[in-house]
């Protein structure tokens, strides 16, 4: 981790949860408040430290998979040692095309990342309605890069709308989402969500941060099962951190399972 000054935190936090951010602002506090909202907590000292590394100036992940854009990688990699040297126990990535890079992330990591993709197949495999199909609500890049191959693994058919091109509503979407204009951009992605209905999803996957930052577990009109990438990642985090308080430990062990 050269490069990385060494921090320590303080003892009496416990298990901190790192959480790489910035990718883009709306949805790392989206799912800051996920985390809160989600962990059994009756006062403010049973809720999970964190320390948020937040970079918007990391540079665009769809681009950079599907359009020859500049490479995000050493931004990610910086965070990443920034956070682990800081002395987190475990690192949450709310960025799905990120996680393209997850192998790169990992092994610049001294502790766990834990993956999305995984928290969302957790989440698919607990439900008992029969689904079989799913439709992916990502950017282009996620969709492309194999990052939800993992659910393929399952036995799950996955479908997305890249076939549209530049009429992609869900691409739409999330630019709005970015460029700040959320009621827009909810209209516009519930547009999507029914497409993707309409040529025969059972399900819905948010595989797009921004999206959970704007859509809710029920948008509006949309008659189908949906799940959320921020939503299992911050289930995911406050199992893992519990987990970590309960066994009195900081874990040290790295997760050796990649994203392509």
């Amino acid at each position: 981790m050269n490069g990385v000054s060494t921090r320590v935190m303080p003892t009496s936090a416990g298990p901190v949860l790192g959480v790489l951010g910035g990718m883009g602002p709306a949805a790392t506090a989206d799912f800051l408040d996920k985390l809160a909202a989600r962990t059994p907590a009756g006062r403010d000292q049973e809720h999970i430290a964190t320390l948020v590394y937040s970079d918007p100036t990391t540079p665009d992940r769809s681009d950079a998979i599907v359009a020859a854009g500049a490479d995000p990688l050493p931004a990610l990699v910086h965070g990443v040692e920034f956070l682990s040297s800081a002395g987190v126990s475990a690192i949450a990535v709310p960025c799905n095309s990120a996680h393209y890079w997850f192998n790169d992330m990992q092994h610049a990591a001294d502790v766990p990342i834990l993956h999305i993709v995984d928290a969302v197949a957790d989440k698919v495999r607990a439900w008992e309605g029969g689904v079989s199909r799913i439709g992916l609500m990502s950017t282009d890049g996620t969709a492309r890069s194999g990052v939800y191959d993992r659910l393929v693994d399952h036995g799950y058919e996955l479908m997305n709308l890249t076939d549209l091109g530049e009429d992609n509503p869900t691409t739409a979407g999330i630019r709005l989402v970015k460029a700040g204009s959320l009621e827009r951009a909810q209209t516009v992605l519930v547009e999507a969500a029914n497409m993707l209905v309409d040529r025969g999803a059972q399900a819905i996957v948010y595989g797009c941060t921004d999206i959970s930052a704007v859509l809710g577990p029920a948008p509006p009109g949309v008659a189908v099962p949906v799940w959320d990438s921020a939503t299992a990642l911050a289930d995911a985090a406050v199992d893992y951190i519990r987990n970590e308080r309960h066994v009195g430990g900081t874990a040290t062990r790295k997760v050796t399972h990649g994203a392509r």
